[in-house]
């Protein structure tokens, strides 16, 4: 599959059970329905954009953005929320192309910077967007509502 064509598009209902099987990879597992069901909620925004990279009508890629106003900034802020290729995609080149692509919407809706969280644990999610040139400027961290 190394020099397989593969072709980015938006994400449609159909592609949910393939999107579900990339989030358990990433560590969020989901069911098809779920993915559905959200797919249909980012769909209703025009804020959001899903992309899915597929390969000969396989999904072996999916990346997640958001941009919205601020009051620390005057242009708008974006995010990449989600960003993950299968197992036996990885080096190809996809991970790049699907930020890329985040990076283009972004930039369409007005965004001057893009940033992305990534768990504490994944030192190779980090080097992969440090090789692509987006720097540690920050500290997440997270509250759970109850």
């Amino acid at each position: 599959m190394e020099h397989a064509h593969h072709a980015l598009r938006p994400a449609t209902a159909g592609d949910a059970s393939a999107i579900a099987e990339l989030l358990g990879q990433l560590g969020y597992p989901a069911s098809a329905d779920e993915v559905r069901q959200r797919l249909d909620r980012l769909g209703a925004l025009d804020t959001a954009t899903v992309v899915v990279a597929d390969v000969g009508g396989d999904v072996v890629g999916v990346v997640t953005g958001h941009v919205f106003p601020s009051i620390h900034a005057t242009p708008t802020v974006a995010w990449l929320t989600t960003l993950v290729v299968r197992d036996d995609c990885h080096q190809m080149g996809i991970g790049r192309q699907l930020a890329g692509a985040i990076e283009d919407w972004a930039r369409h809706h007005g965004a001057t910077r893009l940033s992305v969280t990534s768990g504490l644990q994944r030192d190779d999610a980090h080097a992969f967007y440090e090789h692509c040139g987006y720097v540690r400027s920050g500290v997440r961290l997270t509250k759970t509502l109850g």
